[in-house]
């Protein structure tokens, strides 16, 4: 059975006859095992392509996440950008200086860029190579952390408690404008759906009353637009999200990733039954700097604490340092047949 096939199996609430097992993300460490940059591959699609069906296939991940492209939307709104190494590109400031200049944005100027045409070109060219084998997922901000790539986190910050009505207008163009560029990606039947990631909604920045004004509604909106495409929605929010996991229910994605911060009992016990749960070994604890006997147990401990009946992919808590030693990552998979 593929790693497709057992992902199908888990996302729709059901037992497996093996564990699905995945990294996350893990955009840095393609780039950085293929020896290259983001600046040097992003005009190249078919580069992009092979460098990430080579890592993932060499890992034996059953998912492969085509990641840490997701700034580059952005980087062609107007915000400077910093990819000269196989480090994630990093936004330097943002590219509004703030709401007054919000409908100077444009979201053609952006769907119509060559590089941004040739990243979903290679989202297309992943999935002819591998998507019937495993499972595909494009990775993209959900539209509050892309809301706040535009704006600046801080500054996002200060709209929550100053400008709602602002802010809730530009995530409502974050919305339009994330949609602009994940659907054509979805478009190529073997990419099986897209990862969400929505760091700056984290229980660590923001409280649940502001997640459910300024996140919920328009994850829940994006969230539906994947699925009525007949794909899968998974979604990833950082840091402590037990005291949201209620909320996660409603949004309704066929999977939450979970930081290594959240209980598993706690989540299954919410979760359970309803929203596939993904994860949570630390990426930066002995999965980074221990040994492969050391992951192997914090492994099957995830796997031990979510328990019996289905609906389960044991996977990092987060994104990982491109650094990892690869012994460390063979011992995560090896957990698949446990």
């Amino acid at each position: 059975m593929t790693g497709r096939d057992v992902a199908k199996i888990a996302f729709d609430l059901k037992e497996p006859p093996r564990i699905p097992t995945t990294l996350i993300a893990g955009g840095s460490w393609a780039i950085h095992m293929a020896g290259e940059t983001f600046a040097g591959v992003k005009e190249n699609p078919k580069r992009i392509a092979d460098v990430f069906v080579q890592a993932f296939k060499q890992a034996e991940s059953d998912f492969l996440f085509l990641a840490s492209f997701a700034n580059y939307p952005i980087h062609f709104l107007g915000c400077p950008i910093i990819d000269n190494s196989s480090d994630a590109p990093a936004l330097s400031g943002s590219a509004i200086q703030s709401l007054d200049e919000l409908d100077s944005l444009d979201i053609d100027r952006v769907r119509n860029n060559p590089i941004v045409q040739g990243i979903i070109h290679s989202h297309h060219l992943v999935a002819e190579a591998t998507g019937k084998e495993v499972c595909v997922m494009a990775s993209q901000f959900a539209p509050f952390t892309c809301s706040a790539r535009i704006l600046g986190i801080e500054s996002t910050m200060v709209a929550i408690m100053e400008d709602a009505d602002r802010l809730l207008k530009l995530i409502r163009f974050a919305t339009e404008f994330a949609w602009s560029y994940i659907e054509p990606i979805l478009e190529h039947e073997d990419v099986s759906g897209v990862f969400l990631a929505d760091p700056v909604g984290s229980g660590d920045l923001i409280s649940p009353d502001h997640f459910r004004l300024f996140v919920a509604p328009a994850l829940k909106d994006i969230v539906s637009r994947i699925k009525t495409k007949g794909k899968y929605a998974m979604v990833h929010i950082c840091g402590n999200t037990t005291r949201i996991l209620e909320d996660i229910v409603d949004i309704g994605p066929d999977c939450f990733s979970l930081d290594s911060k959240v209980d598993l009992r706690k989540a299954k016990e919410v979760l359970g039954g309803k929203v596939c749960v993904a994860g949570n070994v630390s990426p930066t604890g002995a999965f980074l700097s221990g040994t492969p006997e050391k992951v192997i147990r914090e492994g099957k401990a995830c796997v031990e604490a979510w328990g019996e009946g289905g609906g389960y992919v044991l996977a990092l808590g987060c994104d990982f340092p491109k650094n990892v030693p690869f012994e460390n990552i063979q011992a995560l998979m090896s957990l698949k047949e446990i």
